[in-house]
């Protein structure tokens, strides 16, 4: 059982509280062990993160920014996303690997199924989306023309 660091629940406490008691839950049932490294974003950000091509979300147009769910606004003080990191163990010493692809597929599930569980008891109102699925349809990066495995963002779901 892991638990976050003092500067990943700083960053956590950048975002909304759905999304930090998912992200809280889910370390704690993760065998494999993450961090936090951005959930608020500026604007100022974004925009370089989008000039640098780090991001597909120009800021400077109103339906990109209302999709750029890092970025905090006047209408969204708390960001509806984080990007994440893995842990892993190397000649006994804890290796901070920011894309590794199987573990971040893994901590995928983790983040996923324990937002399901939480939001089938009520206790959140949103689930996940994560950028290895922008689509939600189970086709794990091969059916996206940007993948963005370290990303998880609140989306909720349609009523039937």
């Amino acid at each position: 059982m892991f638990k976050l660091g003092k500067k990943s629940r700083e960053r956590l406490e950048t975002c909304t509280p759905d999304l930090q008691l998912i992200i809280q839950s889910a370390i704690m049932r993760s065998s494999v062990d993450f961090g936090i490294s951005q959930g608020a974003r500026t604007f100022e950000k974004q925009l370089d993160y989008f000039t640098q091509g780090k991001s597909k979300l120009d800021p400077r147009k109103p339906e990109s920014l209302a999709r750029a769910m890092h970025v905090i606004t006047e209408d969204r003080p708390l960001a509806l996303a984080v990007d994440i990191y893995a842990y892993h163990p190397v000649y006994e010493v804890r290796k901070k690997i920011a894309y590794d692809i199987g573990s971040l597929c893994y901590i995928a599930g983790v983040i996923q199924s324990t937002a399901v569980e939480l939001y089938g008891i009520g206790l959140v109102k949103h689930l996940v989306r994560w950028g290895g699925n922008w689509d939600k349809d189970a086709v794990i990066l091969h059916d996206q023309s940007f993948d963005d495995l370290p990303h998880f963002e609140l989306y909720k779901p349609r009523q039937c």
